[in-house]
């Protein structure tokens, strides 16, 4: 088989057995991923792939649901311009409470349902990573970790020490990440901030 030629459009035509094989093999995943998002999108979340491994290894999480959640934590950054029009409509259908325009979100509650609806992918630890990855409020380690890879990966150029901190205490690094993703949403984004609240 080609997997090149497989796209989330023609995924569910496969065969059940060639499905679960991509579904279960980062390496397979990954032309299915680049497809779907520009290359800078991609690059960042193969980033925050290693970046969650790591951490996970840190924390007695499963290193490869920690590596699969961040490769496909953005897969509904959708390169073209009418992306949040398709974003609204799976959350009218999906979680119409969700419509509270909080854009920059929209992307990680869709992408559960995204994920669900085009594969069949059923990973209920990794779908609540991805639904948490931008606003979390999920004490999961999981989610933490995708949450604190997402916004320290290496690529971001942010020279702190939450990384570091994570490795030892992944809800210290939280504590001190919500303070700048706060600032960050109102100050540069200039959008409404909503707490984690964990």
């Amino acid at each position: 088989m080609n997997y090149d030629d497989v796209t989330f459009e023609n995924f569910m035509s496969l065969d059940s057995k060639e499905r679960k094989k991509i579904l279960n093999d980062p390496e397979l995943l990954k032309p299915l991923v680049r497809k779907n998002i520009k290359k800078s999108r991609y690059e960042h979340s193969l980033s925050v792939a290693e970046t969650a491994r790591e951490l996970a290894s840190c924390h007695h999480v499963d290193p490869e649901k920690a590596y699969m959640a961040g490769l496909l934590h953005d897969v509904c950054k959708f390169p073209d311009s009418d992306t949040s029009g398709v974003l609204e409509e799976y959350l009218r259908f999906y979680d119409p409470e969700k419509l509270n325009g909080i854009h920059g979100a929209y992307h990680s509650w869709v992408a559960p349902y995204y994920l669900k609806e085009m594969t069949g992918f059923h990973d209920k630890d990794i779908l609540r990573a991805i639904y948490n990855h931008t606003i979390c409020r999920s004490r999961d380690k999981l989610s933490l970790i995708l949450y604190i890879a997402d916004k320290r990966e290496p690529l971001r150029g942010i020279n702190d020490d939450i990384i570091k901190t994570a490795r030892k205490d992944l809800y210290e690094a939280y504590r001190l990440l919500d303070h700048d993703v706060e600032r960050y949403v109102k100050e540069v984004k200039n959008e409404r901030f909503i707490e984690n609240r964990l």
